[in-house]
């Protein structure tokens, strides 16, 4: 990834995440982005079902635990 290209998104979870009314999606609404040669900020809403959230929670959670640092050594272990 390169990081000249990506920005932080800040916003609070319980806006950014939101259940549908009818329960079948979960939409992510992206904080208004400004993009150059465009006149507003443009809106982003993402929806996913159920089975979308499962796959991305479970890579989350890999990708989560690959930003941990990495255990001690065998021999240095309590």
């Amino acid at each position: 990834m390169d990081k000249r290209d990506t920005r932080l998104v800040r916003g609070s979870q319980a806006t950014l995440w939101t259940l549908s009314q009818d329960r079948r999606t979960i939409r992510l609404a992206v904080p208004p982005l400004r993009f150059a040669g465009f006149p507003k900020p443009l809106d982003v809403f993402m929806d996913f079902d159920a089975e979308s959230v499962d796959a991305m929670i479970d890579r989350l959670t890999v990708l989560r635990a690959r930003m941990l640092p990495a255990p001690p050594a065998p021999g240095k272990r309590n």
